[in-house]
């Protein structure tokens, strides 16, 4: 298949503040982002239908005035299997996939892709197919947390499918290795002194990842292309350390997108960080109120918090944010993109985006400000801030969702 279409539904918005500043598709999960992953099982080139200020960057060189025919849409916050797969290549055209009454995918004879709304419109219009095919189960990715909470079983999948069989490069060093055949190693690992221990779960360790001295990695696990974990890292299951990240201290059942770095101690647990994220030394996050209840979480629509069904929940991210040293998050905090969080005791549950400072003074950030910092950190990792990531960011500072909190 050359060309299918990857679509934000109604679930982008939900995912904020993650999404503030990428498709649904960019999201990591598992071993890979959710386009990688379609991409792997269908062979061929997603094309991401997202909002129109996110789509210059993510376009990956489709025009807009493209038109496909006989095209296959795709939601992309269904997770493919096996099952899914063997049904989207015998789709036909006018038929659709459905899962509990959502629309999972389904082809079009004729799709232009000059409006970032028009996959939905379509969903909308559309009351009958020639064929729906029903699926029984499938991951869902509804709301941020379902990324923690589905990371297990979605790493344990990319793990079986795609590197189960094929050659392992060996490690150098004087190393401890429990259950070697659940453990996947790409090329130019460094490695001493560690312990990988697959009998919980597999461990996939991508190219040129560095794991210094003391470190204690215990599956499922994934570990991203040229990742470093500094010396006495732990790291529990259900957890990715995504691509360029720098990691320190205890780290449980959390996910780390690209360029993002929590490197000294500190605990880390049922949280999600977005993409150029930095947490200062000793920054610790709770996962677990003293209570033991189930936890509430700020929603974006509603500009309030309300209860939801899960009782260990860290923190979720946005891109760019940072925390000062020392800083403690309580259970279940959202952070914006680009927040800056500094001073005594816990920051509120929830601080919004462009904020300056914590519960006591509390200011917007210049957008010169967030430029200059931007540019100056992803410099240090050989990164441009180029002109598209500096206009996502400033419709996002001009527009922001929070401002009517």
């Amino acid at each position: 298949m050359d060309f299918f279409i990857l679509y934000d539904g109604i679930e982008w918005e939900n995912l904020f503040p993650i999404t503030f500043t990428r498709p649904v598709s960019e999201i990591r999960l598992g071993i890979f982002t959710l386009r990688e992953r379609w991409e792997k099982y269908m062979g061929g080139k997603a094309v991401i239908l997202t909002q129109p200020y996110l789509s210059k960057k993510y376009s990956f060189g489709i025009s807009r005035n493209n038109v496909f025919r006989n095209i296959l849409l795709i939601n992309s916050s269904f997770i493919p299997n096996e099952e899914l797969i063997q049904i989207l290549f015998k789709l036909k055209e006018n038929e659709a996939i459905v899962c509990n009454n959502k629309i999972v995918a389904f082809r079009e004879s004729y799709f232009s892709y000059s409006d970032a709304s028009e996959a939905s419109l379509i969903i909308k219009k559309k009351k009958k197919y020639k064929k729906v095919y029903p699926l029984n189960k499938i991951v869902y990715i509804q709301y941020p947390w379902d990324l923690f909470i589905h990371n297990e079983i979605v790493l344990k999948q990319d793990f079986f499918s795609f590197f189960k069989k094929k050659k392992s490069c060996s490690i150098l060093g004087n190393n401890q290795i429990l259950l070697k055949e659940k453990i996947f190693l790409e090329e130019e690992i460094v490695a001493e002194n560690i312990v990988l221990n697959a009998n919980t779960g597999p461990i996939y360790l991508g190219k040129g990842v560095q794991i210094m001295e003391g470190s204690m990695i215990r599956g499922p696990v994934a570990i991203c292309q040229k990742a470093t974990l500094n010396m006495g890292t732990k790291v529990y299951g259900s957890t990715t350390i995504g691509p360029f990240c720098k990691v320190g201290g205890e780290i449980r059942n959390s996910i780390l997108f690209s360029y993002s770095n929590k490197a000294h101690d500190g605990f880390l647990g049922n949280t999600i960080l977005g993409e150029w994220c930095n947490l200062g030394a000793g920054t610790n996050i709770s996962n677990l109120r003293n209570d033991y209840s189930k936890v509430t979480v700020w929603n974006y629509k509603k500009k309030d918090f309300y209860p939801i069904d899960v009782q260990f929940f860290g923190m979720i991210m946005g891109d760019h944010s940072k925390s000062a040293i020392n800083t403690p998050f309580n259970t279940a905090t959202i952070v914006g993109v680009n927040a800056n969080i500094f001073g005594y005791g816990f920051p509120p549950r929830y601080i919004s985006s462009f904020s300056f400072g914590g519960i006591q003074n509390k200011k917007l950030i210049l957008f010169r400000k967030v430029c200059e910092t931007a540019e100056i950190m992803m410099k240090r990792r050989n990164v441009h801030f180029s002109f598209l990531d500096k206009e996502i960011l400033e419709y996002l500072y001009i527009n922001r969702l929070e401002k009517k909190e």
